[in-house]
C-alpha cells in the first residue's frame, strides 16, 4: 500500500499530542490519572482513529429520537437538541469545514454571509459526502471527543435551519473509560473502526440510516436507525469489528464487512468476511463471501443491479481480486483475479473501468493501461495505454484518470480527451466546461478552464497549487481551494472572490451544496 505522505504523518502526530494534553488536563473519566500516554498500543490506535476523523442518502424535518433505550449505553443519553440560530437568509449555501476544524461553515451564496454550524471537535468531515439524506433535508455526521462523556456521537444537522440534534453516542461509557485509561487495546480498536470514513450509509428511500457504533460490546456493531418507527436496532451477531455499510439500489440488501486485528500489538487489520442483511426484517444475516487471507479490508465499488455488487480486496501490495458477488445465490465471479491499480464504475451503463500496471498486465496477456468492461461482455477493451495512478467515476458521465501522462477523460462508449501535464480534472454538471488543476509537485500548479471538447485552455484561474475544485449544480459558478483560501468564481466575469482563508495546505476539504 502507498506510504502516507509526511504531512499526513505530522497531522496525525499533532492530533495525538493535543489529545495527550487534553487527557491530562480535562479528563472526566480517569481515576487515577494515567501516568503515561505515548508509546502504548492504545495510544497508537487512538491517534490513528483521531487522524481518520480529519479526512475522511426520510421525510422532511425528521428529528431522530431513538425509542429503544436498551440500545443506548445509559438512559441519560437520550438525544437533546442543540440550540442553533435559524438562518435568516434563504440560501443556497456551501457547507465546508471551518478553518481550524472546530465547526462547519455555511456560506450563503447570494447574501454573501457565513454562519456557523456548531459541532464538537473533531468533526468527521468525510460525512459531508456520505451523510446527507436522499431528500437533502438532513445531514448525519459524526463528531466529538472520547474524553468527554457521550460527546463522541452521531449527530443530525437539519439542512433547513442548521440546528443540531444528537442521535446516539458511538461508544458506551465503559469503552470510553477504557480508551482514556489505556485499559487494553480492544476499546481503542473499536474507536478506530467507528470513526472510519465509510461508517455511514442511507437507504435509497431515506427511511433507514446504517451506521457503526460500539454500544453493547467491546467491538463495533452495525446499527440501523428506522426513521419511520423512530427506533435504533443492532443488526449483526458477530463479535468482530463491523464496518463499511452499503445499501443495494433497491434497498432490499445491506452489506458490510467484519474486521479483526491480524497481529496484536501492531494494529494490522484483516478482513474476515462480508455479510448481507435483508431489509426490513433485519434478521437474516448471511456470510456473503470470505475475502482473501491477505485482505486488509474489502472495498465495495458499487452495484451492477439490485442483487449483484462489485468489490475487491485491499492487500499490502495493493488491490487484488476484482469480483462481482450475487447476494441471492452467494456466487463470486472474478473480473481480475490478480493485482490491478484502480477501478471505477458507472452505475448508469454498468460499465467498469480498471487500470493495470505493466507487470500485472503480462500475466493476463495484456498491455499496461486503462481498460473498459461493458455489461454482459467479458472482453477487455483497451482505452489508453500507459501508467495511470488514479481512476474515478464522475457523475457527469465521464471516467477521469490521472497519471504520469496527465489527465484522461473518457466515456463508457470510449470517447476520450487527454490533457498532458494536468493532475486532476472536474467537468461542469451541464457538460459545457472543464477545470483541470495540479499541486506543482506531481503536475502543473494552478487551475485552468477548458471547454469540455477541447484540449486548449481558455484561461488560467489561479497560478498556485490547488487542492480541490467544486462546481455549483447549475454550473454558473465554481469554487477553488488554493494555498489555504477558498475562492468563488462566477460566470461570465470569473473574478475570484475569497470566501475564507486559513484552510489546511495540501489537503482537499470536503464541500456540501445545500439548496
Amino acid at each position: 500500500m502507498p506510504k502516507p505522505k509526511m504531512k499526513q504523518v505530522r497531522l496525525r502526530l499533532a492530533w495525538a499530542m493535543v489529545l495527550i494534553l487534553a487527557a491530562g488536563m480535562a479528563c472526566q473519566f480517569t481515576s487515577p490519572r494515567p501516568a503515561s500516554w505515548s508509546g502504548t498500543p492504545t495510544a497508537e490506535a487512538w491517534g490513528t482513529a483521531i487522524a481518520l476523523t480529519q479526512s475522511a442518502i426520510s421525510g422532511p424535518d425528521y428529528i431522530f429520537t431513538p425509542s429503544v433505550p436498551t440500545v443506548l449505553p445509559d438512559p441519560t443519553s437520550t438525544p437533546t437538541p442543540t440550540p442553533t440560530p435559524a438562518m435568516d437568509a434563504e440560501g443556497p449555501w456551501l457547507v465546508f469545514p471551518a478553518p481550524g476544524g472546530n465547526d462547519l461553515h455555511a456560506y450563503d451564496i447570494y447574501a454573501e454571509t457565513t454562519s456557523e454550524i456548531s459541532l464538537p471537535e473533531p468533526i468527521l468531515t468525510g460525512d459531508l459526502l456520505r451523510g446527507r439524506s436522499p431528500d437533502g433535508s438532513v445531514l448525519a455526521i459524526r463528531a466529538g471527543s472520547v474524553i468527554n462523556a457521550e460527546e463522541l456521537a452521531l449527530y443530525q444537522v437539519d439542512l433547513t435551519t442548521f440546528g443540531v440534534t444528537t442521535i446516539t453516542p458511538l461508544l458506551s461509557l465503559p469503552l470510553q473509560r477504557q480508551v482514556v485509561n489505556q485499559e487494553g487495546t480492544r476499546a481503542a480498536d473499536a474507536l478506530e473502526i467507528v470513526t472510519r470514513p465509510d461508517g455511514l450509509a442511507w437507504s435509497p428511500d431515506g427511511r433507514f440510516l446504517a451506521f457503526n457504533a460500539a454500544l453493547n460490546n467491546d467491538n463495533s456493531d452495525l446499527f440501523v436507525l428506522d426513521t419511520l418507527n423512530d427506533r435504533i436496532d443492532r443488526a449483526n451477531r458477530f463479535l468482530s469489528q463491523n464496518t463499511s455499510p452499503l445499501w443495494a439500489p433497491g434497498g432490499n440488501w445491506l452489506i458490510s464487512q467484519e474486521l479483526e486485528i491480524d497481529r496484536p500489538g501492531e494494529n494490522d487489520w484483516r478482513a474476515t468476511f462480508v455479510t448481507g442483511l435483508l431489509i426490513p426484517s433485519l434478521i437474516n444475516v448471511d456470510i456473503v463471501y470470505q475475502p482473501l487471507s491477505a485482505s486488509l479490508e474489502e472495498v465495495f465499488v458499487g452495484w451492477l443491479n439490485e442483487n449483484i455488487f462489485i468489490s475487491y480486496s485491499m492487500t499490502r501490495d495493493g488491490p487484488r481480486s476484482l469480483r462481482t458477488v450475487g447476494t441471492d445465490d452467494l456466487k463470486e465471479s472474478m473480473i481480475i483475479e490478480g493485482a490491478f491499480r484502480g477501478v471505477a464504475f458507472d452505475p448508469e451503463t454498468s460499465t467498469i473501468a480498471f487500470s493495470l500496471s505493466y507487470e500485472s498486465a503480462i500475466s493476463l496477456g495484456l498491455s499496461g493501461g486503462i481498460y473498459r468492461l461493458r455489461p454482459e461482455s467479458s472482453e477487455y477493451l483497451l482505452q489508453q495505454g500507459g501508467s495511470w495512478d488514479r481512476l474515478r467515476w464522475d457523475p457527469t458521465g465521464t471516467f477521469v484518470a490521472a497519471g504520469s501522462q496527465g489527465v484522461l477523460l473518457f466515456t463508457p462508449n470510449g470517447d476520450s480527451l487527454q490533457l498532458p501535464g494536468q493532475g486532476n480534472a472536474r467537468p461542469s454538471p451541464n457538460g459545457t466546461w472543464l477545470i483541470t488543476w495540479g499541486d506543482g509537485e506531481n503536475s502543473a500548479a494552478g487551475a485552468r478552464l477548458y471547454q469540455s471538447n477541447s484540449n486548449f485552455p481558455l484561461q488560467t484561474l489561479v497560478p498556485g497549487p490547488v487542492e480541490n475544485v467544486f462546481w455549483q449544480p447549475d454550473s454558473q459558478a465554481f469554487f477553488i481551494q488554493s494555498e489555504g483560501a477558498l475562492m468563488q468564481f462566477i460566470f461570465p466575469g470569473l473574478k475570484p472572490k475569497t470566501i475564507t482563508e486559513g484552510l489546511p495546505l495540501g489537503n482537499a476539504v470536503e464541500m456540501l451544496w445545500v439548496e
